[in-house]
């Protein structure tokens, strides 16, 4: 079965995911940098190849998001893109792991739009927006809640 993975886009991916090791405790995966003919294919300058990245990504929470440079042609982010990190589990050190993440993000000077709090639907939901301007839901709420 194919699988779904986010891929974002940055003015500079290897910034970005040092800025996702620092603030969300991501693990890195491998970086690839765009070679020399890679970048005469493409139009971009040869200087400073190695800060490119063409592939990359990182973990948060055993989820794996991949990212790369942006296009000089793409639009940068808007808050009208989202990352929800949806986190559902009956297991208590699960839910406690992102309670703990979303303190530690926002404790780093993130935007905070809401709280992480208990919600009426019987879940806890915060959200923030990264110094990037993504703007990340998190949302912890056991399966047996979804049934309901």
């Amino acid at each position: 079965m194919a699988k779904l993975y986010s891929y974002l886009s940055f003015d500079n991916a290897k910034e970005s995911m040092e800025y996702y090791k620092e603030v969300f405790g991501a693990t890195l995966l491998k970086r690839m940098s765009m070679d020399e003919n890679m970048a005469k294919e493409w139009g971009i300058t040869t200087d400073n190849l190695e800060d490119t990245t063409i592939h990359g990504g990182f973990v948060i929470l055993g989820n794996t998001i991949f990212c790369s440079d942006r296009d000089s042609k793409s639009e940068p982010f808007s808050s009208s893109v989202t990352m929800m990190l949806d986190f559902n589990s009956e297991d208590a050190e699960e839910v406690a792991a992102l309670e703990a993440l979303y303190k530690n993000v926002t404790e780093s000077g993130v935007e905070i739009i809401d709280e992480l709090k208990e919600q009426f639907w019987g879940g806890k939901m915060g959200i923030i927006k990264d110094k990037y301007g993504l703007v990340w839901m998190f949302h912890a709420q056991p399966y047996s809640n979804l049934a309901q």
